[in-house]
C-alpha cells in the first residue's frame, strides 16, 4: 500500500510564538521570563543593599559558627544508633 505524501501536515513550515510578560504580578513568571530572555538585572539600590547585607550575614554565620565546628556529636550519636541498632 502506498504511503500518502501528506503525512506531515506542516511539512517545512515552522511556527514560533513568543509572549512578553512585562508588568505581570506573578513573580515566578517574571523570573522565568527574565531568565529566558537574559534581561538585565533590574534591582533597585535598596534591593541591592539588602541582598549584600544578607550575603554578608551568611558569610559571618559561616565563619563564626560553622567553620569552627570540628565535631558533630548529635550526628555521630545518630549514626551510631543506626549502625548499632540501638533504640532510644
Amino acid at each position: 500500500m502506498a504511503k500518502s505524501p501528506n503525512t506531515t501536515p506542516f511539512n517545512g513550515v515552522n511556527f514560533k510564538f513568543t509572549q512578553d510578560y512585562p508588568g505581570w504580578e506573578n513573580n515566578f513568571v517574571n523570573a522565568l521570563y527574565n531568565a529566558a530572555t537574559g534581561a538585565a538585572n533590574t534591582l533597585t539600590e535598596a534591593q541591592q543593599i539588602e541582598t549584600e547585607n544578607e550575603l554578608a550575614w551568611l558569610d559571618y554565620v559561616e565563619s563564626e559558627f560553622i567553620e569552627p565546628m570540628t565535631t558533630y556529636p548529635e550526628a555521630l550519636e545518630l549514626i551510631q544508633r543506626v549502625i548499632g541498632g540501638e533504640r532510644k
